[in-house]
């Protein structure tokens, strides 16, 4: 079976696409099926929605978008089942398609021999039978009247048997479709089980650095609490005054790290991950190092380190520059457009029909001491767990990690998170969802507990200086 989609509203209006699919994803992202436009279509999340054929029907599944999916008007808040012209819109007031069924081949006719005799008998030409009726009437005896009779009566039970026959089938039929309805009923409860329980378990795993800070910072508390009660009045003043301050900093970044709990991690990624790629560069046929770099626009510009792409002493040019965006196998060619001069940032541009998913934005105010934050981006490159499938590659998928901010200062934000090789050009998010500053490096005895990053508005100004041409 094929599934039709006619663009009724948006930037493709009037366009019609068919798959012969059993899955088929709706969104912006260059790799989707059915693919809107990612300027104009802005009610359309990146992975917005999926279709998933099952046997003779289709269904249609959210996929965490941020405007939601409706179907004839009705917003799904699970799985619904679509029908033949049903009309799915992306967002309340975004692009609608129309949705057809195309059948496969024709099915075979089952109409049984002694039915279609007694239709081709019930559909004999009139005129045939006026003329019988029109023929002289001869005498018949009793026994032929009966023998008439009984012919009657048989044509009767045949035909009685027929609508028996057909009644019997249909009933079959629709016990059938009703199997099936349960059957789907059955995978779609067994599919949102699976769901919630992957969604806790990566809630879970986002908030358990900030678990592990948490009870860090209260065994610090308390140490200090009880050096406190030791020291008593036997300690000079500038004793009991350094573990005062020392105290006040740890119930200081006690109570941020209760705050970041509350910072909303899942939307911060699903907004902003598929803007994230893993960056490959290859100095020569023995050095390729890998990093991390973000979208900004639709239009392919990404940042990044400027040690990434031009080494740490800032004289190396990459002979080779490869690009793999969040949920790929695809890697893309990309391009050096320039380095910053007074701080690690470097911009590439990477060319893609339908243009790139890109950030919710940079921030709009400093990132300040005590503020939580969020990382994604890719240390260690490959080296940690990602899908793979034999030949194709591995699918690029980005780790988020979280942190406080420890420092922040009018060239660096320094960040009490994670980071490792592989890391240098990921975002750092602040609690609206938005780019606050771009990770560099970190400190080496901190063991990648301890990490700087650029503030975003060392990044802005050097993207105007490249629009402006100076």
């Amino acid at each position: 079976m094929t599934a039709q989609f006619t663009f009724l509203s948006g930037a493709r209006i009037g366009q019609i696409e068919s798959f012969r699919k059993t899955y088929i994803g709706l969104g912006r992202h260059p790799l989707s099926d059915v693919r809107f436009d990612v300027e104009r279509d802005l009610d359309v999340s990146s992975r917005h929605a999926g279709i998933v054929r099952h046997g003779d029907s289709f269904i249609v599944r959210d996929l965490g978008s941020t405007n939601g999916t409706f179907v004839n008007g009705t917003r799904v808040s699970g799985d619904a089942i679509l029908a033949d012209g049903d009309v799915i819109r992306l967002g309340q007031h975004g692009p609608a398609v129309e949705f057809h069924i195309l059948p496969g081949d024709d099915v075979p006719d089952t109409m049984s021999d002694a039915t279609q005799t007694v239709v081709e008998r019930g559909s004999s030409p009139r005129a045939h039978q006026a003329a019988v009726a029109a023929a002289p009437a001869q005498r018949r005896s009793s026994t032929a009247i009966r023998l008439a009779a009984l012919r009657r009566t048989t044509k009767g039970l045949i035909a009685l048997l027929g609508v028996v026959l057909a009644a019997f089938a249909w009933l079959q039929w629709q016990s059938a479709r009703d199997a099936r309805a349960v059957a789907r009923l059955q995978a779609r409860a067994d599919s949102l089980g699976s769901e919630a329980q992957q969604r806790l378990t990566g809630l879970q795993s986002e908030l358990a650095s900030v678990r592990d800070e948490l009870r860090q910072s209260q065994a610090e508390v308390e140490k200090l609490r009880r050096a406190l009660a030791t020291t008593g009045t036997r300690a000079d003043a500038g004793t009991v005054a350094r573990l005062r301050t020392a105290l006040d900093a740890a119930e200081t970044r006690q109570r941020a790290l209760a705050g970041a709990v509350a910072m909303d991690y899942r939307a911060i990624s699903l907004t902003n991950q598929d803007a994230v790629a893993l960056l490959a560069v290859q100095f020569s046929d023995s050095e390729i190092f890998s990093g991390t770099a973000f979208a900004t626009d639709s239009q392919g510009t990404l940042v990044s380190n400027r040690h990434v792409l031009t080494g740490t002493d800032g004289t190396r040019r990459p002979v080779r520059i490869a690009i793999k965006f969040s949920g790929s196998r695809q890697w893309f060619a990309g391009r050096l457009v320039g380095v910053a001069d007074s701080a690690d940032v470097a911009v590439v541009k990477v060319d893609i029909l339908g243009g790139t998913p890109r950030v919710a934005g940079f921030a709009r105010d400093p990132l300040a001491r005590g503020d939580p934050v969020a990382i994604i981006g890719y240390p260690l490159g490959e080296d940690l767990p990602m899908e793979r499938s034999g030949e194709t590659g591995v699918v690029a998928d980005p780790t988020l990690t979280v942190g406080t901010v420890s420092k922040a200062l009018a060239e660096v934000v320094q960040v009490d998170g994670y980071g490792a090789p592989g890391s240098s050009g990921s975002p750092v998010f602040d609690r609206t969802g938005r780019v606050a500053a771009v990770l560099y490096g970190g400190n080496q005895q901190s063991q990648g507990k301890i990490v700087y990053a650029v503030p975003a508005t060392q990044v802005i100004a050097y993207l105007n200086q490249l629009k402006s041409g100076k």
